[in-house]
This record gives C-alpha cells, structure tokens and sequence, in this order.
C-alpha cells in the first residue's frame, strides 16, 4: 500500500491524516468544503510544530507535502490502496460512502471505517467486496493514541485482516484483533459497562459520584475518574454512544436515567462548564479527594469491565492479551482488567457482580459463564497460580 484516502476531514479524519503521512504514505484528504480543508490542514500544521518543538520529527512541511486536500473523491478513490473512512456515525451516510469507493477504487483495494459503534458487516453490505470492508478503528487524538482496533466483518477475508494488521503496524501503532462485529468492539464494550454500572450505584444513591472517582483514581490507579472522565469527553457524546449501544445490544438497554436527565439539562460536561462536576475556567480539573474514595470497595465498581473481558473471551471475540492492551493503551489503565480480576481474585469479583445483580437487576452484572465455571474449577488468579493468567507458585 503507497497511497491512503482518508474520507472527512473532521477531528478524527485530520489526525488520521497526519498520523498516516508521518509513517511515510502519500495521503488524500477530502470533506465537502474547502473551507473544512483548510481548518483540518491548520489543525494538521499545528500538530506537526508540537512535534517538531519535541524534536520528534525534521521538518514540517515534508510530512505536510505528502497530505493532499481535495474536494474530487473520484480521483482519490481510484489512485489509492487503500480508504479509511473518518465521517460522522450515520449509518446510511457512511454506505453512501462505501457503495462510491467500492465502484472506483481497485479490485485490490481495502475499504476501512474508522466507526466506534456502527457494524462493519452492515457498512460492507453496500459494497460488492464485502470481504475486502475492515474496521480500523483509532482512538482520539489518534496522534497520541498507541491502540488501533482491527475489527473483522462477518464476511472480511484473512488476507485484508493480515494487512489491516500490517498497515497499522506500519503507522507505529498497536493493533488488537476483534475477531466479530459486536457493538462497542472491545474498548468501549468494557468501558460502557463499568461506566453504565458506576452511574447506576450513584443514581441509586449507593455512592456519589466523587467516592466513586477518589476510589477509581487512588485505589485502583486510573488516570481519570470514571465521572471525571464522562465530563472530560462530553456527556453528550456518551448520551449517543450508549444509544447506539443499547439500540444494538440488549445487556446495555438499562441505561442510567442520569446521563439522560443530565443532556437534556444541557450539562455535558467541560465544554458547557457543568456535567457531573462545574468548571469555572479553561483547564480546569475536579478536587476529588483521596479520603472521599476510602469506604467504596472498588472492585465492585470495576467488575462489570472483567465480566463485560470474560464474554468477550468465551466468545472468542478477542484474545486476553488483546483484551489487557485495549484497556491499557486504550482507556490508560496501569495494568489489564483481566490482570486486576486475578489480582483481587476472580471469587470476589463473582461475589461483587452477584450483589450488583441481585440489588438492582443489572444485565451487565449478571456473573459470565465462564466466571462462574472459573471459580468453580479454583482458579481465582494469583491466589491459586492460575487465574486468567498463570503465575508460579
């Protein structure tokens, strides 16, 4: 693959731009509008000056030289091998989409979507390559971001898998392998189901929603409170995704009330000054203290992100390695939600996910099979030498 098209221009698809043309590729970037264009080739010059700044790249316009905006898709389509699409989650659009590369582009050519929540299998059916349509989903900004989720369609063929695999390895990136279209892919399944669960237990006043971040961020090492967070990347954007989410799969059809009340409200968080927690100014972080943190048991908060780990295990959708990376690099977790299950042990999360479940009725929480078989069986994690992972005795 010599030559990339990135399809939008918007804050995924400029980053993907850039993170392509630095790895060397000749790139194509189209949206509608000239105007759009220009404000992504700004944001891309911008980008490249903090790097150069950092001394991690020579030169500016060389990466900027290989990035050509252009309003003409035809021609784009049928000089590359390869097109990631980077437009807004609309289903219908983004087949338009597929349908036009699909009758330009090579017969050798990759047709890739950069979607979060959207199926490949139903994009792909408006194309006549369906085994050639691939998920290739970054994360944002996707300069910063190490993860790339390589997602195979129900008909994506080994080959376009194997050079997905190939093509983001190339970009400097790690890519973990979804091996079926299931919504959420892996990272945000994991993350959906903690964050679904954590909501639930302060709307049903069983912790606050600083007890829950102070105990998440002190206790268990993450970068961010889980409500920090949700404001930090908009509640807006949360409110959609778990609709998609639950338009797609039934385990996340309990959504909780608050996001709902809270985007209606128009609190979305940093962007509007209010969400969970207010921002009086640009920058601004929430005081979560580390005391407030100190009568939640953590692991009850947590185990719906190793119950959501076991099903996709068991159902072969990801390898457990895949699994621990996604959350890792992903969501910036110190270590793997399955490395934290053998670590607290796989009978407490049990335990944790049964109270959750028998309280409040929660899907999400209702222990996986193979959990259960699990704890059946001894094997608890570090505590017996073999949990998800094994460790010498």
């Amino acid at each position: 693959m010599r030559r990339v098209f990135v399809v939008g221009a918007g804050t995924m698809g400029h980053g993907i731009a850039e993170v392509v043309a630095l790895a060397g590729y000749q790139v194509y970037i189209y949206d509608i509008s000239q105007e759009i264009l220009n404000k992504a080739v700004e944001k891309i010059r911008w980008s490249l000056e903090k790097l150069q700044e950092k001394k991690k790249i020579h030169s500016v316009e060389e990466v900027l030289q290989r990035i050509t905006p252009t309003l003409d898709f035809d021609t784009a389509a049928q000089e590359s091998d390869i097109a990631i699409e980077a437009v807004p989650e609309n289903l219908q659009v983004k087949k338009e989409i597929f349908a036009r590369l699909d009758s330009l582009m090579h017969s050798e050519a990759i047709l890739a979507t950069n979607t979060s929540s959207l199926p490949i299998s139903e994009i792909a059916q408006a194309t006549k390559r369906p085994n050639r349509v691939v998920g290739i989903h970054f994360f944002n900004p996707p300069v910063l971001m190490q993860l790339v989720e390589v997602i195979r369609g129900s008909s994506t063929d080994e080959e376009t898998i194997r050079k997905s695999v190939e093509f983001v390895k190339s970009l400097g990136k790690t890519p973990i392998l979804v091996n079926k279209d299931v919504p959420g892919f892996i990272v945000n399944r994991i993350l959906g189901s903690i964050q679904n669960v954590a909501c639930h237990l302060v709307y049903r006043g069983e912790y606050t929603h600083i007890e829950i971040d102070s105990a998440v961020k002190y206790k268990a090492g993450l970068p961010m409170g889980l409500f920090e967070l949700r404001d930090f990347t908009g509640i807006d954007v949360g409110y959609m995704v778990a609709k998609a989410l639950a338009e797609r799969d039934p385990a996340f059809r309990q959504e909780c009330p608050l996001i709902e009340e809270y985007y209606r409200k128009g609190w979305l968080g940093v962007k509007s000054g209010r969400g969970f927690y207010e921002y009086k100014s640009p920058g601004e972080r929430p005081n979560i203290p580390r005391e407030a943190g100190e009568k939640v048991n953590v692991v009850r908060i947590l185990a719906a992100g190793v119950n959501m780990a076991a099903w996709l295990l068991r159902n072969g959708i990801a390898s457990k390695e895949d699994i621990d990376i996604g959350v890792k690099l992903g969501l910036g977790y110190p270590k793997g939600i399955l490395q934290y299950a053998d670590e607290w042990g796989v009978d407490e999360v049990v335990k944790e996910l049964q109270y959750l479940y028998d309280k409040y009725s929660l899907l999400l929480a209702k222990p996986d099979e193979l959990l259960i078989k699990m704890v059946r069986d001894g094997k608890l994690g570090i505590k017996t030498g073999e949990g998800f992972y094994r460790y010498a005795t």
